[in-house]
């Protein structure tokens, strides 16, 4: 008996042994590897619990924690990681998992420019390292169950001072096999506060296509903003990302991917880096038919934009939009690249459905006059239709209130074809010219008090030929006081809009353009101006043109006031074409005129000489009893007896001639002061005359004699010229 106990004993000695064993390893791998783990792997480790079940054969991990290389910050943990292994598949080559479970998993990434906090956990590169070159037999592999359980992805940025955390993030994957015709796996986490990401998978071994439903709910769009410094002059990109997609692809063609669903972004906002709300959008919906990037074709169905924000701020240095996208034309950098377009490249086609435009807001600010200006287009709508890359016609129709107060809309056809095909039709009606003032005080120095602008255009054009018609209404425009900007241009411009007003206060300009776009010089916008600009510089150059049918008389004899060498008062036909003048400043009351004086000087006097003369001759006949002139007019120069009286005085007379006789025998300080004495009694004359028989306000009429001294020749008439201005 004791011989059997003993030949039994050491098996159970040993089995016992082995089962102590195996008992206590859990515990003895548990301690090495976490006393030894900095030599294992470089990092510390912390382990909670570590089991191994010998019946499943199965391994249990619990409250496992992976420090940084500073031994004190976590890198990754989990709460339990549980793997459960079928050996007995290994008969057959095969690697069989029956389940694997990781709960809680968290870890950190933490991306210091091009260093990450897990590159001491990556083996280097041996140089030395010889290639295996011997051929793999194919790997036979089954694992089911895969879950993975509440997980956490921490993401630092450091050099962009960002942060982005996945949480709640959930695996399962019931089964992936080197011999299962389909697998399905799905995904679920939450981003930031409110965003939630679904995907769904199926993966098509036999046909090596793969079926991937992407859902994402209410995404903050606030992290993407640290990337996009480097583009634009941004501070925050906020707004939440919506979308719905379905990715179809295969895994033999990296690029053969098929891309469908619908998107839309809600509460965009983007403040840019002077802290301007430049762009938002209460939602932007995006609808996609099929993107695929093998062929280059990308569809999208509608694209909506509901109440849009636009800030355009306009100052000395450049606009804010410019400013905004700064970052981006400084870093770029043309390089001269060789053509290497080839017929076989697959060229890019895309279409779009509908894309529209709903109350939208565009606000406008200009900062470089001398007072600001801000204006808003309201209620802006906007609606294209077809827009494809071989799009003959795409239609546009579009309107917008004009700072709550005037209307705009038109609509126009363009192609893709030919970008010089273009059809436009547009009307603005009762647009506030008052919201103008400041660019009418900048540039005239008066400020717009009142006026409404109508405006039609229409426009067909071709790649040689162009017909624009503009149909210009501008009603009730009314100037205040001249103010003390000293930017205003020195061009009559208010003068001209003035004039052109009508009876009925109404200015209308029909301003038919044409011309042939293929022409280098040809700039439509530059071409409408010039001609405007021409209008209005011939109407201030010529306002009696404009102003003759308030009159009913021709322009050229309101511009000219004739006058006779020596002439001291009005004639008749000098009081009806200053009545007529008068009709005028009845009707434009806020026009001033001014009558410029001019004379042949040497002339004038020697006519006022032989006045001067015959009004000596009239004296002298006083005591004649006979005589029966009464007037220096009803002498004539040739009457014997005046010529008589002269000789008395200058003896060669007949020699001389009358003119000079007449000059010779008076003195030149008479002549001078009769000459300034005509000249002042003209001046009065017309002032008087429209004044007191005309009624007109004195300050609308002034008379003035030009500087005679430097007179040109051609101006050296008797006449007055007649000038009109703003008061």
């Amino acid at each position: 008996m004791m011989r059997i106990k003993k030949r039994y004993l050491i098996p159970g000695i040993l089995l016992l042994a082995i089962a102590v064993f195996l008992f206590f390893l859990s515990d003895f791998t548990k301690n090495y590897l976490v006393k030894n783990s900095e030599k294992l792997i470089g990092r510390k480790l912390e382990i909670g619990e570590l089991h191994f079940n010998y019946a499943k054969i199965a391994v249990q991990v619990k409250d496992f924690v992976m420090y940084e290389d500073n031994q004190t910050d976590p890198f990754a943990s989990f709460s339990e990681f549980y793997i459960n292994i079928n050996p007995w598949t290994l008969l057959t080559n095969e690697y069989s998992v029956s389940e694997i479970r990781l709960v809680k998993p968290q870890i950190q990434v933490i991306q210091n420019g091009e260093q990450f906090n897990f590159d001491s956990l990556i083996p280097k590169e041996d140089s030395l390292q010889v290639k295996d070159t011997t051929q793999n037999e194919s790997l036979k592999f089954t694992i089911r169950d895969i879950q993975l359980i509440d997980g956490q992805v921490k993401y630092h940025d450091v050099q962009k001072k960002n942060q982005v955390e996945m949480k709640n993030l959930n695996l399962n994957l019931p089964l992936i096999s080197w011999n299962n015709e389909q697998s399905n796996m799905g995904l679920d986490f939450r981003m930031g506060e409110k965003g939630n990401v679904n995907v769904q998978a199926t993966v098509d071994n036999l046909n090596k296509k793969y079926n991937i439903g992407l859902k994402v709910q209410d995404i903050d769009l606030n992290p993407v903003t640290a990337y996009l410094t480097d583009y634009i002059d941004v501070q925050s990109l906020n707004g939440s990302l919506t979308s719905n997609l379905k990715i179809i692809g295969s895994m033999d063609e990296i690029l053969n991917i098929s891309i469908s669903g619908a998107g839309s972004i809600a509460d965009l906002s983007i403040i840019d880096g002077h802290s301007e709300n430049i762009i938002s959008a209460q939602k932007i919906e995006l609808g996609i038919n099929d993107i695929n990037l093998k062929t280059f074709q990308f569809g999208f169905g509608k694209i909506e934009v509901s109440e849009p924000n636009l800030l355009v701020v306009r100052d000395k240095e450049m606009t804010n939009l410019e400013r905004f996208l700064l970052p981006y034309f400084s870093g770029d950098t043309i390089v001269a690249v060789t053509d290497t377009i080839t017929d076989e490249e697959i060229p890019v086609k895309y279409s779009i459905d509908t894309i529209s435009v709903i109350k939208g807001l565009v606000t406008i600010a200009d900062n470089t006059l001398n007072r600001p200006f801000k204006y808003e287009l309201n209620d802006l709508n906007m609606s294209m239709t077809g827009l494809t890359e071989s799009a003959g016609q795409i239609p546009v129709e579009f309107s917008t209130r004009l700072n709550n107060r005037g209307e705009l809309s038109g609509k126009t056809v363009w192609s893709m074809v030919d970008m010089m095909n273009l059809e436009l039709d547009l009307k603005m009606k009762r647009l506030d010219l008052l919201s103008f003032s400041p660019y009418s005080e900048y540039y005239i120095a008066s400020p717009i008090t009142q006026g409404w602008f109508n405006y039609e255009l229409g426009l067909k054009m071709s790649a040689t030929k162009l017909t624009n018609t503009n149909k210009v209404k501008v009603e009730e425009l009314e100037f205040g006081k001249r103010t003390k900007d000293t930017t205003a241009m020195k061009v009559p411009v208010r003068l001209a809009l003035y004039l052109m007003k009508d009876a009925s206060d109404i200015i209308s300009i029909d301003m038919p353009v044409s011309g042939n776009p293929s022409e280098p010089q040809f700039k439509l916008g530059k071409l409408i101006w010039k001609t405007l600009a021409n209008l209005m510089i011939k109407t201030a150059a010529s306002p009696f043109n404009a102003l003759a049918g308030l009159a009913g008389t021709n322009p050229e004899s309101l511009e000219k006031l004739p006058f006779a060498f020596g002439q001291d008062s009005l004639g008749l036909q000098q009081r009806d074409e200053l009545t007529r003048l008068a009709t005028i400043l009845k009707k434009k009351p806020d026009l001033a005129l001014n009558f410029t004086q001019t004379t042949d000087t040497e002339n004038e006097k020697k006519q006022l000489a032989i006045e001067l003369t015959k009004a000596d001759f009239m004296a002298s006949l006083k005591v004649d009893p006979n005589n029966t002139i009464n007037s220096i007019s009803d002498i004539k120069t040739d009457d014997n007896n005046f010529l008589a009286f002269v000789r008395k005085t200058v003896p060669d007379a007949d020699s001389l001639g009358i003119e000079a006789a007449c000059i010779k025998r008076t003195e030149t300080s008479r002549i001078e002061t009769r000459f300034q004495e005509i000249l002042a009694m003209r001046n009065k004359a017309i002032v008087d005359f429209l004044v007191q028989n005309q009624a007109i306000p004195a300050e609308s009429v002034q008379a003035s004699t030009a500087d005679l001294k430097n007179l040109p020749q051609e101006l050296k008439v008797p006449q007055f010229k007649v000038e009109v201005s703003l008061k």
